[in-house]
């Protein structure tokens, strides 16, 4: 990479001079990295954009980006924000896989664009919910970009304002995970298992071991933290969902016993009447009145 290169040119898309936002026939662009990058041998030197806000997303392979803040490796999946006005530069493998989407960064939501001031690097972990969201997000972009509806701009703009506010998340779950205690991140990942795990009802034995700490030590956590045991943890979390199906769905109590991981219907009433005072059909009813009184009628799902 050329970090000291003076000066850094400013484009419209790489190698096209104009500087102009008019080279976008509108307000996104969507392509592939090979497809600009291995006319120039997979090295998009170093450059700025006067009007354009860029993502780079990589899904699989590895490169390197040149920012202000130096060169950075890169290895998918991962993604590199970088406002209008701001140089950047990028050198990748063949075999890289991934999108480039440029937009008009007049355009866009003020608070999104405030948020990403400087250029930004960002991973996550492969087969992670990140993982998951974002390749969803770019993919529903890219699909949109390519199709003829009438609603097709506003499902670009759409899908790219979630797209950079779910990175703008990731930067932001980064940076508190960076900052956070050895019992913070113990509580963090346990409730984490916890919305994974809650309908199959493990036992707090299973969610240590995942821990690599005791169940002492868990239930330690989720008292002086939560004010409760790791069970009533779970616990809390199993009623919240079973109150939830009960007011909001038209299950059967034994379904909702069912889904929520218990043996039977009369197991499950027995647990919810023991934590609430109430059995799940009164619940029920008694969800039913408020919503009645409230004119919504009955909420079923």
């Amino acid at each position: 990479m050329h970090r000291n290169m003076r000066p850094v040119p400013t484009y419209a898309l790489y190698g096209e001079a104009a500087p102009s936002s008019s080279v976008l026939t509108e307000q996104l662009h969507c392509e592939s990295i090979p497809s600009r990058s291995r006319l120039h041998d997979w090295e998009i030197r170093p450059h700025r954009h006067e009007h354009f806000l860029q993502i780079l997303y990589i899904r699989r392979g590895e490169g390197k980006a040149w920012t202000e803040d130096g060169v950075i490796p890169l290895r998918g999946p991962c993604a590199v924000l970088s406002p209008a006005g701001h140089g950047h530069g990028f050198q990748f493998a063949p075999d890289i896989e991934g999108w480039v989407v440029t937009a008009v960064q007049a355009g866009l939501q003020a608070d999104l664009v405030a948020a990403c001031e400087r250029p930004l690097v960002l991973d996550w972990v492969a087969g992670s919910t990140e993982d998951a969201q974002v390749g969803a997000l770019v993919d529903m972009l890219v699909g949109t970009f390519a199709s003829s509806e009438p609603w097709r701009l506003a499902s670009m703009r759409a899908a790219f304002t979630l797209l950079l506010a779910r990175l703008l998340e990731v930067r932001a779950h980064a940076h508190r995970a960076s900052h956070e205690t050895r019992a913070q991140r113990h509580l963090r990942r346990f409730r984490v298992l916890l919305e994974r795990d809650y309908r199959t009802r493990r036992d707090i034995e299973h969610y240590a071991g995942e821990l690599g700490i005791t169940p002492t030590q868990l239930n330690r956590l989720c008292r002086e933290h939560l004010g409760c045991s790791a069970l009533g943890t779970l616990h809390r979390r199993l009623l919240a969902e079973a109150e939830r199906d009960l007011a909001y769905t038209s299950l059967s109590v034994k379904e909702v016993a069912l889904t929520l991981g218990f043996a039977d219907a009369a197991y499950f009433s027995r647990f919810f009447h023991r934590h609430t005072g109430r059995t799940p059909s009164g619940y029920r009813d008694e969800a039913r009145r408020r919503f009645s009184a409230a004119g919504r009628g009955r909420p079923v799902g």
